[in-house]
């Protein structure tokens, strides 16, 4: 290897190690922990171009990277633990490291239901084993129905840190925008209600032996 070669390599290196550090402490940024309870670190801040909060939980799950991984891809099974998930399915056939699926949300009535599409990717640090899914919002992969209001707006990101054999770290942001004529200071009063229920839906799938064993290739 020249050392014009090596020296490149180096600078590269440098510069993402430069990006990724920046990014990191942004977005550990400006966060209020707004109640801690069950396990779970509930934490909210304002969201840039956006009235609506954005909510992290942190917590520690009784189970493996490879089946929280296994819960997270297994899109049919949404409608058994995500909070008031009425119908999901995928968009595409699934793949290791992304998925492209469609979810409706049971809202109370008198409000319609919501509904939103969107495009999941995963990658992970092969020294740390760290696992990063990213999440966006995809609105216009599906045609829209009238009788529920689509979800244009949506931001997960999953950090998932493997601890042992046995328990995987989560840290869970969503920024999500319900759209229609709900009152922005209601939506904010309640923002963290439905992301707590979904991590306590997890911890219960988490318990299927059908998680418990799961093995991916793609994951070290």
């Amino acid at each position: 290897m020249t050392n014009s070669t090596s020296a490149l390599k180096l600078l590269v290196f440098s510069l993402l190690c430069l990006f990724y550090g920046h990014s990191a402490a942004q977005d550990n940024k400006g966060w209020e922990l707004k109640r801690q309870s069950d396990g779970l670190n509930v934490y909210v801040r304002d969201a840039a171009n956006s009235d609506v909060k954005e909510i992290k939980i942190e917590t520690t799950l009784d189970a493996s990277l490879h089946a929280v991984v296994a819960v997270l891809k297994d899109v049919p099974v949404y409608e058994e633990w995500i909070y008031k998930c009425q119908e999901a399915y995928r968009l595409k056939p699934a793949e290791d490291k992304a998925s492209l699926y469609y979810c409706r949300v049971d809202f109370p009535w008198p409000m319609s239901d919501r509904d939103f599409i969107a495009q999941s990717r995963l990658r992970q640090d092969p020294e740390t084993r760290m696992v990063y899914i990213d999440v966006k919002g995809k609105p216009d992969q599906k045609e829209q129905t009238e009788d529920v209001v689509r979800i244009r707006n949506l931001d997960i990101h999953y950090e998932l840190t493997p601890v042992s054999n046995s328990k995987t770290q989560m840290s869970y942001r969503l920024h999500s925008d319900p759209g229609g004529a709900i009152p922005t200071w209601l939506v904010n009063m309640v923002v963290d209600n439905g992301p707590v229920n979904t991590v306590k839906g997890m911890r219960e799938m988490l318990k299927s032996e059908k998680y418990q064993n799961a093995k991916f290739a793609f994951l070290k």
